[in-house]
């Protein structure tokens, strides 16, 4: 087993090389092989150092990095779901939630006799914000939306409890395929289950993180997947721009990504700074889609 990702020891969570599927294309397993160029481990080392400044100064774990990212929700927005909200979420006018936050509130569902609907509310909240069209989202998700009856409770509760079983038998791929298309619910796609499978992913040991992948982040790979393009592994390969192309991506596409973040990881781990995929996926998630080294930009349309 791995070495689990707050392991003050500082190994690698995962091994890219076990994670890369077997039957990847030549232009995914160049890309992976390759990993970063030193212009984007500076790009991203440079990005760490000023999230270290925002964070109060460095040097940081990359635990306390990643715990330390905050996204504000309007709690009033949200009361339909209070009970699942983190304690005293009511009593504020703008809630500032981190990734420590929900990370404690998937803790909580793992005392709480694997009950996972919290988990469910506080990541969607969490990966909505202040945008208001979040609470109906999840209210279709949960109560069904017009003719079209959701699940009950009960039953949502159980494929969640699968998918966090699967997740800790067999991994982030297997867990992903499960809710893609095995138990889905209705409504509850790629961009948020793998935030719910990431914060899940969080509080066990000896594993690789299910890591989120959203449509920014997709687009972020569409970049590293084009400044690659002229490499003779591309040349007979599917454009990046249909590669990347969301929002339901296939599990075989979200392996070879968390492939390529360990990869990317292991990398910047080599001058002996610890770094984790988790880390990498806040700075990507972060930057703006394109940025590249030297101000160099991929075609990204709207």
């Amino acid at each position: 087993m791995t070495a689990h990702p707050n392991d003050p020891a500082g190994e690698q969570p995962c091994d890219w090389r076990k994670l890369l599927p077997s039957d990847a294309s030549d232009y995914d397993r160049g890309v992976v092989e390759g990993g970063l160029t030193a212009e984007e481990q500076d790009l991203l080392r440079r990005q760490r150092r000023e999230w270290e400044a925002r964070c109060g100064g460095g040097p940081l774990s990359p635990e306390e990095l990643v715990d330390s990212h905050t996204i504000h929700v309007v709690p009033s927005r949200w009361a339909r779901f209070a009970e699942y909200m983190p304690s005293g979420a009511g009593s504020h006018a703008c809630l500032p939630l981190s990734r420590g936050t929900v990370t404690d509130a998937a803790r909580g569902c793992r005392r709480e006799n694997e009950t996972w609907l919290p988990l469910l509310v506080t990541s969607f909240a969490w990966g909505w914000g202040k945008r208001g069209f979040g609470p109906a989202r999840l209210a279709w998700i949960l109560n069904g939306r017009g003719p079209l009856p959701g699940h009950s409770p009960g039953e949502i509760e159980n494929r969640l409890a699968a998918a966090v079983q699967v997740l800790d038998d067999q991994g982030g791929r297997a867990a992903y395929q499960l809710l893609l298309k095995g138990r889905p619910i209705p409504g509850f796609g790629p961009a948020f289950f793998t935030k719910f499978l990431y914060f899940a992913s969080r509080t066990e040991n000896e594993r690789c993180l299910a890591l989120i992948l959203d449509k920014r982040l997709a687009r972020q790979m569409r970049c590293f997947w084009e400044r690659r393009a002229g490499e003779a592994y591309a040349v007979n390969g599917p454009a990046a721009r249909w590669l990347w192309r969301g929002p339901r991506w296939s599990p075989r596409r979200y392996q070879v990504y968390l492939a390529f973040m360990c990869r990317g990881a292991a990398q910047l781990s080599e001058s002996g700074e610890r770094w984790t995929p988790e880390l990498v996926e806040l700075l990507l998630f972060r930057g703006e889609p394109g940025d590249g080294p030297g101000g160099q930009q991929c075609r990204v349309p709207d």
